[in-house]
């Protein structure tokens, strides 16, 4: 597919933004900065972004995206969580796409400290990720036979657990592939006991 002048133009303001906010941060970019690092006249962004907060909406909009289309190229479409890898495979499509698009999510987070519009676009990230784990570990422990009842509070357990991993291990480059896999194990047993 190709695409349009305007289209590129876009992303290429796009990912100037993610440059400048994965090195100085949400709070201290201005649209200048990212103007300059897409190398295009500071007026030129307006045509696509109204601001600085409008680049980084499009940017949690393309995470979004990315995280469920590795999660469905990982365990299909209408995948079911019923397995330990199931569960492996959705830990890994999270911490991956967390790593892709460290610089969103870091920049979302301190964006919604200051700000009521990312406030709810980071509440909104979460809740579709309660509502996706909540219905997972309900198949999970419906699969092997165990009571459905805490599914929701084990799901808001699994969330947090992932944001934190991902957010402090990415952070400070300290994860691995490893470490990954022993978060899965985690998690795995923790819906399963």
């Amino acid at each position: 597919m190709t695409r349009s002048k305007s289209d590129r133009a876009a992303e290429e303001f796009k990912e100037a933004a993610r440059r400048v906010f994965a090195r100085q941060g949400y709070t201290a970019t201005k649209i200048t900065d990212i103007t300059a690092e897409a190398g295009r006249a500071t007026g030129g962004i307006y045509r696509y972004f109204d601001s600085k907060a409008a680049v980084l909406k499009a940017l949690a909009t393309d995470f979004l995206e990315a995280r469920h289309d590795r999660v469905v190229h990982a365990s299909g479409h209408d995948h079911l969580m019923e397995t330990e890898q199931d569960v492996r495979d959705h830990v890994r499509a999270y911490w991956k796409s967390y790593q892709d698009y460290l610089a969103e999510m870091v920049a979302i987070y301190e964006a919604a400290a200051s700000d009521p519009q990312f406030a709810e676009i980071q509440h909104q990230i979460r809740a579709k990720d309660l509502t996706i784990w909540r219905a997972h570990i309900k198949e999970l422990r419906a699969h092997i036979g165990k009571p459905v009842t805490n599914a929701a509070a084990l799901a808001d357990m699994v969330v947090s657990l992932l944001e934190s991993y991902c957010y402090t291990t990415l952070r400070l480059g300290k994860a691995t592939r490893k470490n990954v896999d022993t978060l899965a194990g985690f998690v795995y047993g923790g819906i399963t006991n």
